[in-house]
């Protein structure tokens, strides 16, 4: 009978997974409850998610590594939600475009803590603000493609593709940054609403 026992390296990286997922709850825990990230220690972060300060150093470097790690799980969401338009884009279809809007709007909605956290940082870390501009731009790159996609499929303006991707993009992020994260949920509809008009009006032929 084929053992099912996992690989060490398997369990490691499980345990790893795990460990990150609640220091992330914990650190989005705290900030959300009004605790200011640069004045909460790695001891207090670590007991918060039920680990010792050394643990804590096992895996991260630091305080800017955790928030580096963190950005990158974020806006790995970010992009698995936007593929939801950037795959179909070219197909012009509106439902496709407020469905990733209104996924993106509650991605910031669900990690308002994680946002409030990267910003703040990146404002005086330079490792985590390198980070979030890489991260930042591949998303620049994906609507980029899915835009010259549009564009050859004849169902979007000959609009300039990069300057277009980036702005909507930064567009975006600061709705969701601004207007999303510190407000009352019932105005989230109204900010899906505006964003969806406003990429759809830039971009579509038959908008």
């Amino acid at each position: 009978m084929p053992s099912v026992t996992r690989p060490a390296g398997n369990r490691r990286q499980d345990r790893r997974e795990e460990l990150e997922r609640r220091l992330f709850a914990a650190t989005e825990e705290l900030v959300g409850q009004g605790a200011g990230f640069t004045e909460l220690s790695v001891e207090r972060l670590a007991a918060a998610a039920g680990i010792s300060r050394s643990t804590f150093y096992v895996h991260f470097e630091d305080k800017g590594d955790l928030v580096r790690r963190l950005a990158t799980t974020v806006l790995t969401e970010l992009r698995d939600v936007s593929s939801m338009w950037w795959e179909t884009a070219e197909h012009a279809d509106p439902a496709d475009l407020t469905a990733a809007v209104t996924a993106i709007v509650e991605v910031y909605r669900r990690r308002a803590a994680a946002f409030t956290i990267i910003t703040e940082t990146a404002a005086y870390d330079s490792a985590v603000a390198a980070e979030l501009r890489t991260l930042m731009q591949s998303i620049i790159d994906a609507t980029r493609d899915a835009i010259e996609r549009g564009q050859a499929a004849g169902v979007m303006r000959r609009v300039r593709p990069a300057e277009t991707a980036a702005v909507l993009t930064w567009m975006v992020e600061r709705a969701g940054y601004q207007l999303v994260r510190g407000a009352e949920p019932a105005h989230d509809e109204n900010v899906i609403e505006v964003l969806t008009d406003i990429i759809r009006t830039t971009l579509y032929t038959a908008a």
